[in-house]
């Protein structure tokens, strides 16, 4: 599938012009779409589908949801996750909230935003974290994305927004 291309009336397409590609997802179904999308539009689609949706995970459930990841362990230990999530999908101070997916096709780039409508994190140490052996279920996702798919991976602050940038697929 071709990235795209929206020309304005009476201009023809570009292929050196910048083009966009915005798109909102709130569950994890919308975002296994979202995700299908967006990586059909990616060199390594497969590769670039997983590092995606654990950055949409990462955005319902720690950002919109304010899951945070001693409470996610916990939860996942207890096997009561997928009950907290639905029950926060429908609490009233999160129900309306919406991750924000951004593709960005510049010359030789595409640039891919993900903002949650959440308060943010210490990405720092985040990005700084390895894979090292943990007795928590969670917790490593970021650092798995950015050593597998997105070696560009980066947030801005506080936090709520990851940015990865990957060259044009020929």
């Amino acid at each position: 599938m071709p990235f795209p291309r929206r020309a304005p009336p009476g201009k023809p397409n570009d292929p050196h012009r910048s083009r966009c590609l915005e798109l909102q997802c709130r569950t994890r179904d919308e975002a296994e779409a979202l995700v299908d999308e967006v990586a059909a539009l990616l060199p390594e689609p497969g590769m670039c589908r997983f590092g995606l949706m654990e950055l949409l995970l990462n955005a319902i459930e720690h950002g919109n949801l304010e899951i945070g990841t001693s409470l996610k362990g916990q939860l996942l230990r207890e096997h009561r996750f997928e009950e907290e999530l639905v029950t926060r999908l429908a609490d009233e101070r999160y129900r309306a909230r919406r991750v924000h997916v951004s593709v960005v096709r510049a010359d030789t780039t595409i640039e891919i935003e993900i903002r949650d409508e959440g308060p943010g994190f210490a990405w720092r140490n985040a990005l700084s974290a390895g894979l090292e052996i943990s007795e928590s279920p969670n917790g490593r996702g970021i650092a798995l994305v950015r050593q597998t798919c997105f070696p560009t991976l980066t947030y801005r602050d506080p936090g709520n927004v990851a940015v990865v940038t990957l060259p044009c697929p020929p």
